[in-house]
């Protein structure tokens, strides 16, 4: 093995090691401390809490601090116990403490509490120094990884790899050093804040960051050379038509020529290169095109490749531009007329006044249509312009100005425009409705539906739609992403007559989208009693399995499909919503022409079996819900009808009836109330019991299983 092999792999070593410093990130508590991360102060302070009391959820007057003590002292455990198992080299249990969410919590309850005690600074500190901790993980575990290929390559005889990965083992490094160095400054902060103690952790952690620093010593001293570059300028002010004259050297050290180098002289975000003649210098004419005017220092820098053994270097001169350059825009070729969504695009050319020797590529530029940003880009190397964007609705149907600026105004060149004339055509759009009125609980609405196109059928969202009756607004709605609307309005009271026209019109106003609008006549029915009304005080016949359906409707998870094959055993309606919103007759049930009795009883049987059919589907709250229904059909009285119930009104009333199995009704009450108004609904266990408890209660045992 060569000597500069063997130096090699030492110093990989050294890398590697890095990560598994003996103490490495650890923090231990003070000298004397009870719990991790406290001195004394911070225990007598937490060991006020009385016994068997959190806490995080003390709210008297005065007891603040102590919350935020308590929480803050949880928050510095486990930032010292991720330290700790980083010092380790296990960046996985280093991890841990901070992304479990145990952490997210504290700090949020130490946020809410630090807003009441004016800490909110600490508490924005607390989460700086859990990211950069975790920073430190990731930047370690990448240093010992990138380490390891960087050995690799070296027993491999690969130089060039070799120092490609030293290049990158430098870069990591002076990321874990700035890491560390804020790391050390939220730490040292911290302990001020909350009296924590965290010395342990900062010693650490500084020990890590002086071995990365030796370590990354090392890969400059066996695989780069430093290297120098002395700068001269003519002149300390800059301009398009009094350009700068940069020259310079680039050498080793030790004052060996790099011949063939690639320096950049920039001023800002504005930069060119140029490169190194065989005895290193290098001379060149700086215009500034890009940089802005408030931008003061010229950086002239040498940035090696990845493969070169050399470290970069750079030097600043102080200079000021003291005028932009004058420039103008040429265009070639125009949209001359466009309408909604069609191109409207511009070809040209930048122009600068000054001869420049450079790339004139990158100056921004901008499309607008009366002073509204249609398109962006950039010129390329000679100036060119290409802009493409399409016509909007804001802009109003006739004559319009197109124009084309250069997009900044603080750059070295003057900003200048060019415009063209345009005509805007106007789109033609449809407009559909569909009205339906309804009468509920003695009001009448309308529901109203439709579509927004444009007249070749594309979808026109987010546009307001007015819907009216004669003279008369009663709101205005917003398209969805299919151009669709819906809304119900309540109709105005003492409307006259069998209809009504729905007017619905979209207007278009300030934009070069044509005005619509589409009305319907629908019948106006006459103001009745509503289903709820009806569900509440109707027993006899089918109505009131009927009502029980529309309700089982609204309720939580149910088979909308089983609900619709169950209301059409019972009525002749193939869709139960659409009966559900209107109070025109009701379709005759299976109970027509039995007597009251039997009514009951068709009524109480439907209702069980649906129940069981329910249950077996695997719908307990509508089961339950059906078998309610079920019990009212069966116990309520005649003199109720009139009178519409809750189910704890009914249940009170039918308590003094010592026949009844009061105890058995209160458990189906209740197991009524869960399933319809409970987030959580029943279980098909607990629905069987109910099921079971009704059948008992009513007299009728079931015909089979209900499990």
């Amino acid at each position: 093995m060569s000597a500069r092999r063997r130096r090699y792999s030492a110093l990989a070593a050294a890398i590697i090691l890095v990560s598994v410093i003996a103490g490495g990130v650890g923090a231990t508590p003070a000298p004397g401390a009870e719990t991790p991360a406290t001195n004394g102060t911070t225990n007598e302070t937490a060991n006020a809490t009385p016994p068997h009391q959190n806490p995080e959820v003390i709210s008297e007057a005065g007891d603040d601090q102590r919350v935020a003590s308590h929480l803050a002292t949880q928050l510095g455990s486990r930032l010292n116990l991720s330290a700790a198992a980083l010092g380790e080299g296990e960046y996985a249990e280093g991890r841990l403490p901070l992304e479990a969410e145990e952490y997210a919590v504290l700090l949020e309850r130490y946020s809410s509490v630090a807003a009441d005690i004016g800490a909110e600074e600490t508490a924005d500190r607390f989460n700086l120094t859990r990211e950069q901790q975790l920073q430190l993980a990731d930047s370690i575990e990448e240093l010992e990884i990138t380490g390891q290929e960087y050995q690799n390559a070296v027993n491999n005889g690969s130089d060039e790899k070799a120092r490609q990965l030293a290049r990158e083992l430098l870069t990591t490094a002076e990321e874990l050093n700035q890491t560390t160095t804020e790391l050390n400054e939220q730490y040292e902060a911290l302990e001020t804040e909350t009296e924590i103690d965290f010395n342990a952790t900062q010693e650490s952690v500084s020990v890590v960051q002086q071995t990365v620093q030796r370590a990354a010593a090392g890969v400059i001293d066996r695989e780069f050379t430093e290297t120098n570059i002395t700068v001269e300028t003519n002149q300390t002010t800059v301009a398009a038509s009094d350009p700068l004259r940069v020259s310079g050297q680039l050498t080793t050290i030790e004052g060996a020529a790099i011949r063939n180098a690639s320096i950049s002289v920039s001023l800002g975000e504005d930069s060119i290169t140029t490169r190194t003649t065989g005895t290193g210098q290098f001379e060149t004419t700086y215009r500034p095109l890009l940089a802005s005017t408030s931008a003061r220092n010229l950086t002239v820098a040498y940035t090696p490749t990845g493969s070169e053994p050399y470290l970069p270097v750079t030097e600043t001169v102080a200079v000021s531009i003291t005028e932009q350059a004058a420039t103008s825009v040429e265009l070639e070729n125009t949209t001359q007329a466009a309408a909604f969504t069609e191109p409207v695009q511009a070809t040209g050319q930048v122009i600068v006044a000054a001869e420049y020797n450079r790339s004139l590529a990158g100056i921004p530029v901008v499309l607008t249509l009366d002073q509204q940003r249609i398109a962006t880009a950039e010129t390329n190397a000679s100036g060119r312009i290409t802009l493409s964007g399409s016509m909007p609705e804001t802009i109003p149907a006739g004559d319009a100005n197109l124009q084309v600026s250069i997009d900044r105004r603080e750059l070295a060149i003057e900003r200048s425009m060019a415009t063209a004339p345009i005509t805007v055509r106007s789109t033609p759009t449809d407009l559909s409705i569909d009205p339906t009125v309804t009468s509920t609980n003695e009001t009448r609405n309308v529901t109203v539906g439709g579509q927004l196109r444009t007249a070749d059928g594309d979808p026109l969202s987010d546009r307001s739609i007015r819907v009216a009756i004669g003279e008369t607004t009663l709101g205005t709605v917003e398209t969805n992403a299919s151009g669709g609307y819906q809304a119900t309005y309540e109709l105005p009271a003492g409307l006259r007559g069998s209809d009504i026209t729905v007017t619905a019109t979209f207007e278009g106003t300030g934009t070069n989208l044509e005005a619509s609008a589409a009305q319907q006549r629908v019948p106006l029915p006459s103001a009745g009693v509503g289903v709820g009304r009806v569900l509440a005080g109707v027993v006899g016949g089918g109505l009131l399995v009927m009502s029980v359906i529309v309700v089982l409707l609204a309720s939580r998870g149910v088979d909308r499909e089983w609900i619709t094959q169950t209301w059409a055993r019972v009525t002749d309606s193939a869709d139960p919503a659409a009966d559900s919103e209107t109070t025109t007759t009701t379709a005759p049930s299976a109970t027509t022409g039995l007597s009251d009795s039997g009514q009951i009883e068709a009524v109480t049987q439907a209702s069980l079996h649906s129940a069981r059919e329910a249950l077996a589907a695997g719908h307990p709250n509508v089961a339950v819900q059906s078998a309610y229904a079920a019990v009212r059909s069966r116990l309520q009285s005649s003199d109720s009808l009139s009178t519409p119930q809750t189910h704890w009104e009914f249940y009170r009333q039918l308590h003094a009836d010592h026949e009844i199995n009061t105890a058995q009704l209160a458990q189906v009450t209740e197991a009524y109330e869960t399933a319809t108004y409970s987030a959580d609904g029943l279980s098909s266990d607990a629905a069987a019991e109910t099921l079971s408890a009704v059948e008992e209660l009513i007299g009728d045992p079931g015909t089979g299983s209900t499990r």
